[in-house]
């Protein structure tokens, strides 16, 4: 099996992976096919086999080139960090007949002592083989997108030779080297260029002379060279960082035969940052609105600040890191990211920073730690006085964290009572601002038990996880599937009331009809006018109780069920004939048999992982319940803004900040023409709807929108990966 075009689903290693996205993004690439590390096979003495069929169908693929190059592709490759540059074997000028051999010395190379020495990490190696048309090259050359010598970001550097890349490489040959700053040749310094390196008759490399009147001359037009540095800016802008590109000219075609980042590179004086959304894609899919983010930045902010505060940390301490709470999201062409700094600076703020930092990670799927350049580790007794003061907060909390549920749930029905009696359906713009200040300023300063809780779930889950790690024998077991009996969730029950309609449906004959043949809007009718029926008060406690769950909830601009019923009602009538029944009893899983001490350790940690993941998922309904209320007014806001004419649509609304609505509303606003504004960001909305989905991580340097966001690498098949939890 070859790979022809990049997939999310195969690992063919990085500079495979970079040469597809090349060819996608329209550069000139030669042609090149990959043979994926998990189709070589190795034989028992350590021997790659390589069938022959695998080489026809290279060949066939490839077409019977007068030669080929024959290179590896690992998963260790062209990293940010690493490059491994020329420690895997290259074989150039490859006869088909050679084609076998050649792959098997490549795939060999990992096993090398350089290698080994220069891989000190001990990362697991693995590699994949490209294949490609060898271009025998009239001029080969290097380019970097920014001066790596120098650090400077603003100026590409070109090295180039006569004949193949070799004579560069390999350092043999004199090479000329430019600089250009903004499509600009800033210097020249012509190397005198005597020799070449060539392939000769039989194919073999040599060194041969150049025509003297070329020896002095340029090897690159400026032409060529202005079109070469402004490749390497877009290749910087497309992957994030400065690149590091190979290319040659073959009878005046220009060839881009590998892209990487500059490992050496460094930006000093400018913000590193990282930008993770592997957590909190699931709250914020997708593209979501200036006005979403506008109203759950300050949230994140106001309910860590209270979180710091409930653990210990002093008020001097939280006010000295502003910042940090206020920066913990970032909108990046209008998606929802982690500010990794800001999540990892907030925990080292508590003692046993490394620790927590790996809880963390695990609950919120970071797959790669973002180390704190500026994180001093206490001395030992500030250290030990802090530990005292957390370890006290947590026992304190933790003997009282069931009542403060408790206590929550009440003060939380209370606050959306008293909210939900004014009136907001027919209340004006001022009444409707005023109702959601006090509803924010009251659930930002009562949100302490679901922090809390969230907090001893990352614990508990964390501790619980390592514990296992080291004790469980069975390997057919995941620990996690010691947590399966969580006890009543209450995400489960829309799943179950969805099911208990359908089943109803599927029991009725003129039911199935009315499903299968009708349309939403007559379905619809149809439970209106018989509101007696048991499908139609099943309908109606649905949206009563759960209209406002389903996808994308806590974006203010989706619409839920609760909203427009036709949306639930199309669910229930595409999917109703496929329901079975649930089987909602328990699986129960074997304890281990650890011992009479590390079975207490084992089911106190069971437990309360248990416990605490439990109230996680029904203390988030909460939050979709406020969520809902906070859509409710802005929606409000829309209707008021339309008929006032100062939008062209309700939910035109969407378009602007929180601050803006209400800064016109009170008479703060420095902008008037919000159509205009409006229209605005449509068009910028429009661009980031129109582009492929962004990398899931995201590195940049200095002045974050400086950097042109694009995915590392476009794919056309999305593969969802996670843990299935419950039905629906």
């Amino acid at each position: 099996m070859i790979i022809t075009a990049s997939s999310s689903e195969i690992n063919i290693g990085n500079k495979a992976k970079h040469l597809f996205v090349l060819k996608t993004l329209g550069y000139n690439v030669p042609l090149l096919c990959v043979v994926p590390f998990t189709h070589l096979e190795v034989s028992e003495h350590g021997e790659f086999k390589i069938a022959d069929e695998l080489i026809e169908e290279i060949v066939s693929y490839l077409g019977h080139c007068q030669s080929y190059a024959v290179r590896s592709s690992t998963n260790v490759e062209d990293s940010s960090n690493k490059s491994f540059a020329g420690q895997f074997v290259t074989k150039l000028n490859v006869k088909v007949e050679d084609l076998k051999i050649a792959i098997q010395e490549v795939c060999r190379s990992p096993f090398k002592e350089h290698v080994i020495k220069y891989n000190s990490e001990g990362a697991k190696i693995q590699t994949s083989v490209i294949i490609q048309q060898c271009i025998e090259a009239d001029v080969a050359g290097v380019v970097f997108s920014a001066d790596p010598l120098n650090n400077d970001a603003t100026t590409c550097v070109v090295s180039s030779v006569y004949g193949l890349g070799e004579g560069l490489v390999s350092g043999a040959l004199e090479a000329d080297l430019f600089y250009l700053k903004n499509d600009k040749i800033t210097e020249s310094i012509i190397a005198e260029k005597t020799e070449k390196f060539i392939y000769d008759i039989e194919g073999d490399l040599k060194i041969v002379n150049v025509n003297a009147e070329a020896v002095n001359v340029p090897s690159l037009t400026e032409v060529q060279l202005v079109t070469i540095a402004g490749i390497a800016k877009e290749l910087e802008a497309h992957f994030g960082v400065p690149q590091d590109i190979e290319f040659c000219i073959k009878d005046q075609q220009l060839y881009i035969l590998q892209s990487r980042p500059i490992t050496t590179f460094k930006r000093h004086g400018q913000a590193y940052l990282i930008w993770d959304n592997s957590n909190i894609v699931e709250s914020y899919p997708g593209i979501t609105s200036p006005l979403t983010f506008s109203f759950i930045s300050p949230v994140y902010a106001a309910v860590y600040r209270q979180f710091c505060s409930i653990l210990g940390i002093s008020d001097k301490v939280i006010s000295e890191n502003d910042f940090t709470y206020d920066n913990m999201l970032g909108l990046l062409k209008g998606r929802v990211y982690y500010n990794l700094y800001s999540w990892y600076k907030l925990l080292s703020l508590l003692p046993g920073y490394s620790l927590n930092a790996g809880f963390m990670e695990k609950m919120m799927g970071v797959s790669e730690r973002f180390e704190l350049k500026d994180y001093k580790k206490p001395n030992g007794f500030l250290e030990k006085l802090r530990v005292t003061r957390l370890v006290f907060s947590l026992l304190k909390n933790a003997v009282r964290l069931p009542k403060m549920r408790i206590s929550f749930l009440k003060k939380f029905n209370v606050v959306l009572w008293e909210h939900k009696h004014k009136n907001i359906q027919n209340a004006d713009a001022f009444t409707c601002m005023m109702a959601y200040y006090k509803f924010e300023n009251t659930l930002a300063s009562e949100w302490k038990a679901p922090l809390i809780n969230d907090f001893f779930a990352m614990i508990y889950y964390g501790s619980f996880q390592k514990f296992m790690d080291k004790h469980n024998k069975n390997t057919e077991i995941n620990f996690n599937q010691f947590l399966i009996s969580t006890g009543k969730v209450i995400t489960t029950e829309p799943a179950i009331l969805q099911q208990r309609i359908s089943l109803l449906i599927k029991e009725n004959s003129q039911l199935i009809s009315l499903f299968n043949e009708k349309s939403e809007n007559e379905i619809w009718a149809w439970v209106i006018a018989n509101p007696e029926h048991a499908v139609s008060m099943l309908f109606n406690k649905y949206l009563a109780k759960w209209g406002n769950r389903c996808f994308a909830e806590l974006k203010l601009e989706t619409i839920t069920y609760s909203q427009n019923p036709l949306l639930f009602v199309k669910i229930v009538k595409h999917t109703f004939m496929h329901v079975q029944r649930i089987d909602d009893r328990k699986q129960k899983i074997a304890d281990p048999n650890l011992g009479f001490l590390k079975m207490l350790v084992f089911n106190f940690l069971k437990r309360n992982a248990v416990s605490t993941i439990a109230a996680r998922e029904n203390l988030r309904f909460e939050r979709t319940r406020a969520f809902a209320e906070v859509r409710f007014v802005f929606s409000r806001l829309g209707e008021i803004f339309y008929s006032e004419k100062v939008i062209e649509r309700e939910r035109d609304i969407f378009y602007l900040t929180k601050e803006e609505i209400f800064n016109f509303i009170k008479g703060t606003s420095v902008q008037l023409q919000l159509r205009e504004l409006i229209e605005l960001r449509k068009k910028e909305y429009a661009v980031y709807h129109a582009e492929p989905s962004q990398s899931s991580r995201i590195k940049t340097y200095g002045m974050v929108y400086q950097n042109i966001f694009k995915p590392e690498a476009l794919v056309s098949d999305i593969l969802l990966k996670g843990l299935p939890c419950c039905p629906g």
